[in-house]
């Protein structure tokens, strides 16, 4: 790739699909000159370091939520903007190794949105000031967790022998729950089903 070609969207792009393909570990200057086909030092002329490359994947993702401008109903928004933000972070597990305060513009328009969509849910300022950080909340927790048992295959090996080692007697619910991930889930979306307690509750 020529140096007049560079530019700060290609080298994050470039940096996207090494994160994505090799593990945010394996993202370097010299590895992403090598996938450019730069030098590393051409780089520094459209990013200033690793860590500005770092804030800029996280911007991407952010900039892949469905910010539901269009859309009428307050509900139905804000499970557009949360859904998507959730499938966002998990197409990207790396997201999670990075500071939650990295994201730039992009992460200021994703709160913007769910603010306006709560304020024209009719919830007060007061209550949406808590409600975002719930959603919020939610949106991380749920889709860190998820990508924790993406492979359930894998999990499914060591099940047996955890459980084993849990007391049925001091854990019996414990164990039930645990049944349930690999034997019989409940049917639903989970993360849905928990957006709409929320949700629920901000009506009531």
């Amino acid at each position: 790739m020529a140096r007049g070609v560079l530019s700060r969207a290609a080298v994050i792009d470039a940096a996207i699909a090494i994160a994505d393909e090799e593990g945010l570990r394996a993202l370097s200057m010299r590895r992403l000159g090598e996938a450019l086909g730069v030098e590393a030092m051409s780089l520094y002329h459209h990013v200033a370091n690793k860590d500005d490359i770092h804030h800029g994947l996280v911007d991407r993702v952010w900039e892949q939520v469905d910010l539901a401008r269009d859309e009428t109903d307050w509900r139905a928004a804000l499970h557009r903007v949360c859904g998507s933000a959730h499938r966002a972070m998990l197409a990207h597990p790396w997201f999670f190794a990075l500071p939650i305060t990295y994201g730039g513009e992009s992460r200021l328009h994703v709160i913007e949105a769910m603010l306006a969509h709560l304020d024209h849910g009719g919830v007060p300022p007061e209550l949406a000031f808590h409600a975002q950080h719930v959603l919020d909340g939610h949106v991380f927790g749920y889709s860190w967790q998820a990508i924790g048992f993406a492979d359930l295959e894998a999990l499914r090996d060591q099940a047996d022998d955890t459980l084993a080692r849990i007391s049925a007697t001091a854990f019996p619910y414990v164990r039930a729950h645990a049944r349930q991930h690999f034997d019989s889930p409940p049917p639903g979306d989970g993360f849905a089903v928990g957006l709409d307690l929320m949700l629920d509750g901000l009506v009531r």
